[in-house]
């Protein structure tokens, strides 16, 4: 059996995988949500529990709100959260943007940012510079497969080329 990864197929999978790849970087970044788009809310924190890459939270106005953790790289945002059972904050948030999950009942919006007694802990540009440090990495791996598929479709395609009669198949008449 060939091994499909050297041939035409190997190469357009790299092709396609790539556009992919800079697809998703594009969708990502047109997802992100502008100033004007944030919602916000106030309140003490009633209830929050803590996963791998999330913060859940309800604040005391009964809005349910997630913040990533892909959005708060130094964890100052997730410390504000934890810590506003005692004061009360301010959160932006995308109504647009809603999760469930197993261990709490009703949606929970994306939140971009958390504000302490009017003073923002980060700012929407901190943690979009977040996301897109980790977005980054989608768009370099699809602009590195998409130039090896086309650099192996090119190698390729140009072996075709050398056939007799400039690259034409041979018709059946002539076999």
């Amino acid at each position: 059996m060939k091994d499909w990864f050297a041939g035409e197929r190997g190469a357009y999978f790299f092709l396609w995988l790539g556009i992919g790849l800079i697809a998703l970087f594009g969708a990502l970044e047109y997802r992100f949500p502008k100033a004007g788009q944030l919602e916000t809310a106030r309140g003490r924190v009633t209830w929050q529990q803590e996963t791998r890459g999330a913060l859940y939270f309800i604040l005391s106005d009964k809005q349910q709100l997630v913040l990533y953790a892909k959005g708060d790289a130094d964890g100052q945002q997730r410390a504000a959260i934890r810590d506003a059972e005692m004061y009360p904050i301010l959160v932006s948030f995308l109504r647009a943007q809603k999760t469930g999950i197993g261990f709490a009942p009703g949606d929970f919006y994306t939140a971009y940012g958390v504000s302490v007694g009017g003073k923002q802990v980060a700012s929407l540009d901190e943690v979009r510079s977040a996301y897109r440090r980790d977005n980054m990495i989608a768009l370099a791996m699809g602009t590195a497969a998409a130039l090896a598929g086309a650099w192996r479709v090119r190698a390729l395609g140009g072996a075709s080329a050398r056939r007799a009669g400039g690259g034409r198949p041979a018709s059946r008449r002539s076999r």
